[in-house]
């Protein structure tokens, strides 16, 4: 009797031992798939996933840099377009990259409300188009490149503002005539390209925002702090006093009917009103 005892004991503890070695190598398995994949994944992300997320991230962060140190002035189209090449190609991988049987799109996309690679990916996306900094380049090539329209805008920008450097002034008198006198042509042929490259002469629609700002910071240059633009300008005082003639053109015009019609020489039969007469005529037939 007392062998069977110990031989259960035995058979118990034994059983016992095997299910906490069980417990150990799942709970073990768990926290490697964890510190893997994160908590809520049991089964572990393919590895080529995880670097094209990877990489997807640092190009991100590049373009996202790239066009905060380029903001002002609005350099993004230019400076950045290698970072947007590399973010944009990547996001199109990301997309298409299967790993047995796995697209990593949804692994990592419309997962969840948050959705937060699609969210940064709009997000970039919307700056480049915003700044319509397609309209910089020419797409017809593997690599795109600045357009012709492009290059020879920014050859006239760097022709009038090494004009307006390098013209030099007296400094007592402090008189930019020179400057206006000087590089009003380079000026002229500036401002009168920039017109041409939109249909509505402002191009804030079309146009590459690289080449709007550097407009607008040469034309507020020119008129603002050169004021070269003063010849252009028309005195107050005619616009004042044009605008007080013709607010008193009414006046005199009810004055002279007033006092100098003609209708005042008339018979006063001719000047009754008709509604006078009909009460007049009422009252002679009531006699």
């Amino acid at each position: 009797m007392n062998s069977y005892y110990h031989v259960f004991l035995l058979l118990f503890f034994h059983s016992n031992l095997m299910k906490a070695d069980t417990l150990n190598y799942v709970q073990k398995h768990v926290e490697v798939l964890l510190s893997k994949t994160g908590s809520c994944y049991m089964t572990p992300l393919p590895q080529e996933c995880s670097s094209v997320l990877n990489d997807f991230a640092d190009y991100a962060s590049n373009f996202t840099k790239c066009s905060i140190l380029n903001a002002r002035p609005i350099r993004i189209c230019e400076n950045c377009i290698d970072h947007y090449l590399s973010f944009r190609n990547k996001y199109q991988e990301l997309l298409s990259t299967v790993v047995n049987g796995t697209s990593c799109k949804s692994i990592f996309m419309s997962c969840d409300r948050l959705d937060a690679i699609l969210e940064y990916h709009d997000n970039i996306l919307s700056i480049w188009d915003k700044g319509h900094c397609d309209a910089c380049y020419n797409w017809s090539t593997d690599v795109p490149k600045l357009s012709n329209e492009t290059i020879h805008f920014i050859e006239l920008f760097n022709g009038t503002m090494a004009c307006i450097n390098n013209t030099h002034i007296d400094p007592s008198l402090n008189d930019t005539q020179v400057i206006c006198d000087n590089c009003m042509k380079s000026y002229l042929k500036l401002d009168n390209y920039y017109k041409t490259l939109s249909a509505d002469a402002i191009g804030v629609d079309s146009i590459c925002m690289d080449i709007v700002d550097s407009m607008n910071a040469t034309r507020s240059i020119w008129s603002k702090t050169l004021n070269c633009c003063r010849i252009r300008k028309t005195p107050e005082v005619i616009f004042l006093v044009c605008t007080g003639v013709i607010s008193l053109l009414p006046i005199f015009y009810y004055l002279v009917l007033r006092y100098f019609s003609p209708i005042r020489d008339l018979p006063n039969v001719l000047k009754q009103s008709r509604f006078k007469q009909t009460i007049l005529r009422s009252l002679g037939r009531s006699n």
